[in-house]
């Protein structure tokens, strides 16, 4: 239905209300002045292509297949998936409508899908089901003639546009740029970048962590199931990864690298994972020993993970129960990184008692000798003390850099 027919439709047969207020909305980076009009929800669908339901996307294909057409069941479907993402958040704002009124003005289409207002179309469609009668939600309409590099547009210039509006969670920020830049080639890095309000340095950090995390799947043969990696929660490891591999001295250290930490990620669930991602990266690239370790059990994962089923569904029930359960290989893995921690940790002391003496003649070097005819007795009292303190800790340590060269 095209913008025109949709509004005098709506208003003739009463699922449409002009409300005369006009405001402003965040389009191609500027604002624009738009009217807004009440629309009875049930004249309003869910947007399937909406970023933000990516990852539940994911899961849904991987354990049922195909969503459904377009209608009522998989407006069901998508209003679960948008409460399992936040269901606390979900009933506050439902609590807050119920209260107050709608706050925060929808954005639809002329044909009835809402571009922006996923939570609230939400939280009206409950209550109109718990008060037996349709609500209606207020909202810009926009022209349904758009094409869907238009509409991803809209929606990233709405939704991650302006610094204020709430993030994607970040596993669903890389889907989205995946399947917008290389999967649909809807936009180029550099359009998905303007409208996201991303820099080109943080896009360019995007795309990379994009395929850290596809590479990530397919090692663990689950290619894009991304809501795996949703469910382990580990962004802040594959950031920490990303920023790690610049360090590697060559490409196939770079492999190397990835492959042991790929395998770590899967075997262990516990702690910061961003730091110890970080730390563990560390290891690999100054102990050879431990690389060749983790190799080792990196080699006997993989011979694992090649024995699976062809057919294995691609599900965080099956990463748990089949692919992160490995007791012997864990264990293995534990033994290691501790002698590494270990042996860091003693490399590191061992290097303080060299930065101890570099800081002490850092700070000798601080003092000013033009100034001490300035200072009271006491004070050159002082330092003539502590002169002699220092001089005989000196005597102490060069007595046992010489015993230690015998």
């Amino acid at each position: 239905m095209d913008y025109r027919s949709f509004l005098d439709t709506g208003r003739a047969e009463g699922w449409i209300r002009d409300t005369n207020i006009m405001d402003n909305v965040f389009i191609n980076g500027s604002n624009q002045a738009c009217a807004k009009y009440d629309i009875r929800i049930d004249r309003l669908h869910y947007n399937p292509q909406n970023g933000r339901i990516a990852t539940f996307i994911s899961r849904y294909r991987a354990e049922h297949g195909e969503l459904p057409a377009a209608g009522e069941e998989l407006d069901g479907l998508i209003e679960k998936m948008i409460e399992a993402a936040s269901p606390q958040r979900l009933k506050t704002t439902r609590l807050d409508i119920k209260a107050k009124g709608q706050q925060e003005t929808a954005v639809v289409l002329s044909d009835g899908t809402v571009i922006d207002g996923n939570r609230r179309f939400t939280c009206l469609r409950q209550l109109s089901r718990e008060e037996g009668q349709p609500r209606f939600m207020r909202c810009f309409v926009f022209p349904d003639t758009f094409d869907r590099k238009a509409i991803k547009a809209l929606e990233l210039d709405i939704q991650m546009g302006r610094d204020e509006k709430e993030n994607y969670d970040e596993i669903t920020r890389l889907v989205d740029i995946d399947e917008c830049v290389n999967v649909d080639k809807l936009m180029t890095a550099e359009e998905y970048a303007r409208h996201a309000n991303l820099k080109p340095n943080e896009m360019k950090v995007k795309l990379a962590q994009v395929e850290i995390l596809k590479e990530y799947l397919a090692f663990l043969g689950m290619p894009c199931a991304f809501h795996v990696a949703q469910d382990q929660k580990i962004f802040g490891a594959l950031e920490s990864l990303t920023s790690r591999l610049k360090k590697c001295k060559d490409p196939d250290q770079a492999e190397d690298v990835k492959h042991c930490t790929y395998t770590y990620l899967a075997l262990q669930s516990q702690g910061d994972r961003a730091r110890d991602i970080r730390k563990y990266c560390d290891h690999l690239m100054e102990d050879d020993d431990f690389m060749d370790e983790q190799l080792d059990v990196t080699e006997r994962f993989l011979e694992k993970i090649e024995s699976l089923p062809a057919d294995a569904p691609s599900t965080t029930e099956f990463f748990r129960d089949r692919i992160a359960t490995d007791p012997e290989l864990k264990e293995e893995q534990n033994v290691s990184v501790a002698k590494a921690d270990l042996k860091n940790g003693n490399r590191k002391v061992k290097n303080g008692q060299v930065k101890a003496l570099a800081d002490a003649l850092s700070h000798i070097q601080k003092v000013d000798a033009a100034l001490i005819p300035k200072l009271t007795e006491e004070q050159r009292l002082s330092m003539r003390d502590y002169l002699d303190e220092l001089q005989a800790e000196m005597g102490r340590v060069t007595d046992a850099l010489d015993r230690a060269g015998e």
